[in-house]
């Protein structure tokens, strides 16, 4: 018994459904950092700085229209089903030569990490590729709240600081102190204002299974005022709309692969959401339901057999009577 955790992506517009652990972005950024830079970036000046890059394939599994994007590196069992750029910094779309490296692959789909956004990129069915912009783009930080151990250099994220003045000649900034303590004054009440501008907080959604039904639980404080939760049960589907301080809720599974997907609405607009599987092999003990079916089956074989014999009785007693009549008949 296992369960997994992963990440869909799947706005309406797309005609895929993409599925990615929250690893798979930190190792993304991993590879676009083992990329080193003769000089550090504070000591190259800013008219000659460019942004670089790094590019690959990504592997994974695929079934119809939903694709399961596992890992960067090739594997037993595991086919290369996309592209991914990492980029430090800039916006979240693919340039020519992306879109000639997603081609050169046949691709079924790129991502791309411009700094703290990424975004999936998707071939439409008519073959095109919309390649300005994604269908939808998320933060890095929400898809993945838990980063791996990373070596990734916080001064190719961040600007040059500024060199150091004499303390003699630095200008004391009344304008902005004054605009400070304003700023001070202002009531608590304000926070609500300002709160769309705040990061979101992690769903942390988790499963586990106690006395044969599944516990799913999950942070309160993420919730919204709209949230729902998405049950698929094999070809069963149950959505529940959460009350905001809601914090679990129970469910009796039926199969042995039970997909759960939380969606709250954003202050500022979008979906925040976060999806997690349970997953089990173990046989589940055979229900009263279960055994009487079972019985019926084997009534059910038991009766086919004796209608048969009593069709081949029934023939073989007419072919004995024409036999007897045909011996008995007068010369």
């Amino acid at each position: 018994m296992v369960t997994v955790h992963y990440r869909r992506w799947c706005p309406p517009q797309s005609p895929l459904r993409i599925e990615f652990p929250p690893e798979l972005l930190h190792d993304v950024r991993l590879e676009g950092a083992q990329r080193q830079r003769r000089l550090p970036l504070r000591w190259i000046p800013r008219l000659n700085r460019v942004v670089t890059q790094s590019s690959g394939l990504l592997f994974g599994v695929r079934r119809e229209a939903e694709v399961r994007v596992l890992t960067l590196r090739a594997a037993e069992g595991l086919e290369p089903v996309g592209t991914f750029v990492c980029r430090a910094r800039g916006e979240v779309f693919l340039t020519d030569d992306d879109l000639a490296n997603f081609e050169k692959h046949q691709a079924a789909l790129a991502l791309v990490v411009a700094g703290g956004q990424a975004g999936f990129f998707v071939r439409e069915p008519d073959g095109s590729v919309q390649a300005i912009r994604s269908h939808e783009e998320f933060r890095v930080a929400d898809a993945a709240p838990r980063p791996a151990p990373a070596r990734i250099d916080p001064a190719t994220e961040l600007p040059s600081p500024a060199p150091p003045r004499e303390w003699w000649r630095v200008r004391v900034p009344w304008k902005r102190i004054g605009a400070c303590a304003v700023l001070l004054l202002v009531p608590a009440g304000a926070f609500a204002y300002f709160r769309p501008l705040l990061p979101h907080m992690p769903i942390a959604l988790s499963i586990r299974e106690e006395a044969g039904q599944l516990l799913i639980g999950w942070n309160a404080s993420a919730l919204s005022d709209v949230s729902r939760l998405e049950i698929q049960d094999g070809s069963e589907r149950t959505i529940l709309m959460l009350p905001p301080n809601a914090s679990s809720t129970t469910y009796g599974r039926q199969g042995d692969d039970v997909e759960v997907r939380l969606s709250t609405d954003s202050r500022i607009g979008g979906a925040h959401w976060e999806a997690a599987r349970f997953v089990t092999k173990a046989p589940r003990p055979a229900t009263a339901s279960s055994t009487l079916r079972e019985r019926i089956r084997k009534l059910t074989i038991e009766v086919e057999e004796l209608r048969r014999s009593l069709a081949y009785g029934q023939a073989r007693t007419r072919e004995l009577g024409v036999k007897l009549a045909a011996a008995t008949r007068e010369p």
